[in-house]
């Protein structure tokens, strides 16, 4: 199982948002679409109360659950260390599958059905992979009208995950989008994949307007990552995309 941090790429969608989608295709089935290509979407959710907060809490979720992710519903203060938490363990959730996946048809067997000790020497080699693998992330930032006061705190979050997955050994490529983009267009591409995120373009290209394309977003941000990947692969050869 030490090979598999060599070929494989874990790819993630991290979703944050503080209302429902209102323009463009249903976000759950973009969501579902992305992870029947192998992608995990993750879903920040910024919302307050009332109905049209009990609304965009359950949107968020479904869209987590269509999406194979988590999803977590905050405080703007908690963003950055919401990120940073939900990127980690959806990485050890993907991990741990695939490491069942091995040992099932390896051993017949689960790690919940070994030995303490075995157990302990599979987490570790969970751990192990999770610094080790290449890392493909695309961080979808909803810029809608209501979002303008949270500006300041959500760039700060996307630096603070970008600076907190670069200590990884394993590569890192993070893209920006927002949404809705200028004019006409539901999306923006703020940045292009790169080893790290670049704050400065984040604080001239974050600007709130109009409504919430969700869907639209989603599906661009998981296009991004499959011709980013076919790229790659085109490159230096196929490698193993974990789901």
């Amino acid at each position: 199982m030490d090979s598999l941090g060599k070929e494989a790429t874990i790819r993630q969608i991290l979703v944050i948002t503080d209302g429902c989608s209102n323009i463009g295709p249903d976000p759950v089935d973009a969501a579902r679409r992305a992870h029947g290509r192998g992608i995990v979407v993750n879903v920040i959710g910024i919302v307050g109360d009332g109905e049209a907060a009990q609304k965009g809490y359950e949107e968020a979720q479904s869209i987590a659950d269509a999406g194979g992710g988590m999803c977590r519903i905050v405080q703007p203060a908690d963003i950055s260390a919401t990120a940073q938490m939900m990127t980690h363990q959806t990485m050890q959730m993907t991990l741990q599958q695939v490491v069942n996946q091995e040992l099932m048809s390896v051993m017949g067997k689960t790690t919940e059905d070994l030995p303490p000790a075995e157990r302990s020497r599979v987490m570790q080699v969970v751990a192990k992979l999770e610094e080790e693998i290449a890392l493909q992330l695309v961080v979808a930032l909803d810029m809608s009208a209501s979002m303008r006061d949270k500006i300041p705190t959500v760039r700060e979050a996307v630096r603070d995950l970008s600076l907190s997955l670069q200590v990884r050994t394993g590569s890192l490529e993070v893209a920006v989008l927002s949404f809705p983009g200028k004019g006409e267009e539901s999306t923006r591409l703020v940045q292009p994949f790169s080893n790290k995120v670049d704050v400065a373009s984040l604080e001239s290209a974050l600007v709130a307007r109009g409504g919430t394309p969700t869907g639209p977003a989603i599906d661009y941000a998981a296009s991004l990552i499959i011709d980013r990947q076919r790229t790659v692969d085109e490159a230096d050869g196929p490698r193993r995309d974990f789901a």
